[in-house]
């Protein structure tokens, strides 16, 4: 998977389930991180780091000992994704992500697409959008 948009966005994850952030987001869903073993890497060495989204675009991993996803203000974060709604849907079901909900959506910039909500194994939601040819 590749995204092309958002810069980043910094979240927090318990310390404890690191491994978990890393086979969702680098094992599951296929971005990478700078670390040649990244499960090694945090088990050294708990503190932020990034797993890279694609063109220059990042996820922050702040890990805490008080992680509570109820306690923060935050909804979901949106990543344009350029594959068709096809590819995008066959990829998650390959990975046995549960998508929980679908919309149909236009663009000024980039057309109609396809979105796709799946959860992370923290509580976070992830708007996938098929933003390539359909």
């Amino acid at each position: 998977m590749h995204a092309i948009g958002i810069d980043h966005v910094n979240l927090a994850f318990p310390t404890d389930r690191l491994d978990e952030v890393i086979d969702f987001y680098v094992d599951r869903l296929g971005f990478e991180t700078d670390f040649a073993d990244p499960y090694a890497a945090v088990a050294d060495d708990p503190g932020l780091f990034s797993i890279d989204l694609g063109e220059g675009h990042g996820l922050f991993v702040n890990p805490t000992d008080e992680f509570d996803p109820e306690a923060a203000n935050f909804h979901h974060v949106a990543l344009r994704i350029p594959e068709s709604a096809d590819v995008l849907r066959a990829f998650l079901d390959s990975e046995d992500i549960e998508v929980g909900h679908t919309a149909e959506r236009t663009h000024e910039r980039f057309g109609a697409y396809t979105t796709y909500y799946v959860d992370d194994p923290f509580g976070y939601t992830v708007e996938l959008m098929a933003v390539g040819e359909q």
